[in-house]
């Protein structure tokens, strides 16, 4: 490979929000730069379609979907940038809970007999969260202690059934896994992302996008005028001292000064690293911490609204949430709903009759009408999972060396923040953060270049002008 004569600065894999954010701003900056995305289209594990849903017809976001103004700077930079509108979902009049079995028509969180527990979690959970900082890597703070699984966690606040149900809501709406299965660090420091407010956790699906999160990555896309190639998975990555190489599954290979490993986390075992990647990269990659979530739009008839609605999934067979999205006057409403899609464990349906069950067990009664979802275990780009979540005892082990940079390879997605951490945020801000390390690496190896140049010119040893 000649350090002359590349195909491209940087080859940027994955056109998720965290590529296509590496992308424009290399390209911003004069880069070169290619694109492979294993997609025919861009937004990684984002992506809405305008599509009927029922009686509804407007902006479908199968995936991430929301941004939360006061502190995501660099989505509110990208958004105003690009022009586009950001909305709030209704706010909700009822409050209800299904916790260990029980409906709770709220407004109190838990039944008035469990409320002094209810105030006790509230004082143990808040009281970690104020031990973790924002922005800080999670294996550099001595948190080693919360990272054990949520549910031995909750065991731990000493509290009633219900008040225990309903704090796992946080572990299943930020990872879609049961609490077994899941650390509780990284959901504690996702409340401390939110200044460290509990509140916000159940606040937090407001905020969302218009015209869908379609139209801002791709106006980043456009803006960038890369090159960028669709339904072009890579296979395989080779690095030397000279630069990359990178070659598709169809075969076809790129040269590049750098490269920005913009998939999934674990998609990074889905493609051969020569030389390979660290031991922890390698590991983290392998044992799979993705979250299983079906994310679904419905329209209901018959449900109270507009509505919000948190539900303890180890009794509800994987139910977590659900709320109104939009008022349809007398044809209902739409209502988004989670839940926890397990290839190994018991769930609801995704046909009608499995949706139209979610409905009936959070508001009995009510009718579907229609419904539209996407099946994210089913996605091999994806890693068969949703966003990241990650198991007990690995986080608090491992954070700052998933984003460290190994010789002239870069790495961005949201499983990787330290800020805000599977947001859409953590991956803009991740990308951003890669190209300018890209950029400082092909800088430093220009000069370089150009100090051997003039040493050989001057007849002076190289290692005298270094």
């Amino acid at each position: 490979m000649s350090t002359h004569n590349f195909d491209y600065d940087t080859i940027v894999i994955g056109g998720g929000f965290a590529g296509v954010s590496a992308v424009r701003d290399l390209a911003d900056q004069g880069y070169h730069v290619l694109l492979l995305e294993a997609r025919n289209r861009l937004g990684g594990r984002t992506w809405s379609e305008t599509k009927k849903v029922g009686d509804f017809e407007g902006v479908v976001e199968h995936g991430g979907q929301w941004i939360w103004s006061d502190r995501q700077i660099n989505m509110v930079a990208e958004v105003a940038r690009y022009g586009i509108t950001v909305e709030h979902s209704p706010f909700p009049d009822y409050f209800p809970t299904l916790a260990h079995g029980e409906h709770n028509p709220g407004p109190l969180p838990v039944p008035l007999e469990e409320i002094y527990d209810f105030e006790k979690a509230y004082f143990r959970i808040m009281t970690d969260v104020h031990r973790i900082t924002r922005g800080v890597p999670l294996d550099k703070q001595n948190l080693s202690d919360l990272d054990i699984p949520w549910g031995e966690y909750l065991d731990n606040l000493g509290v009633g059934p219900k008040t225990r149900a309903f704090f796992s809501f946080i572990g299943a709406n930020n990872a879609a896994r049961y609490p077994d299965e899941t650390s509780a660090l990284p959901l504690l420091a996702f409340v401390a992302g939110l200044d460290h407010s509990l509140l916000r956790t159940w606040g937090v699906v407001d905020e969302y996008l218009k015209e869908g999160t379609g139209a801002l990555v791709n106006a980043m896309a456009d803006d960038s005028g890369a090159d960028i190639r669709y339904e072009t998975p890579v296979a395989r990555v080779e690095q030397n001292d000279d630069g990359v190489t990178v070659t598709t599954r169809a075969g076809d290979s790129f040269t590049a000064k750098t490269a920005v490993i913009a998939t999934p986390l674990v998609c990074w075992s889905d493609i051969v690293f020569s030389p390979v990647l660290s031991p922890v990269k390698t590991a983290m990659s392998a044992e799979r911490h993705v979250s299983y979530p079906i994310k679904f739009w419905a329209q209901v008839k018959g449900a109270p609204k507009p509505v919000a609605t948190i539900a303890d999934a180890d009794s509800s067979n994987g139910a977590f949430i659900a709320f109104t999205q939009h008022d349809l006057g007398d044809d209902g409403q739409v209502i988004v709903g989670f839940f926890i899609d397990h290839p190994d464990r018991p769930s609801f349906g995704t046909d009608f009759a499995g949706v139209e069950q979610f409905i009936q067990t959070l508001y009995p009664g009510a009718e579907l009408v229609a419904f539209d979802l996407h099946r994210w275990v089913t996605d091999e780009w994806s890693g068969n999972g949703g966003y990241v979540a990650f198991q007990p005892g690995r986080i608090s082990q491992t954070h700052s060396e998933l984003g460290r940079p190994e010789g002239k390879l870069f790495f961005a997605t949201s499983d990787i923040a330290t800020s805000f951490n599977g947001w859409i945020e953590g991956a803009v801000d991740s990308g951003k953060k890669a190209a300018v390390d890209a950029a400082r690496q092909m800088t430093r190896d220009a000069i370089e270049v150009a100090v051997r140049a003039h040493a050989s010119s001057a007849g002076a040893p190289v290692s005298a002008a270094r």
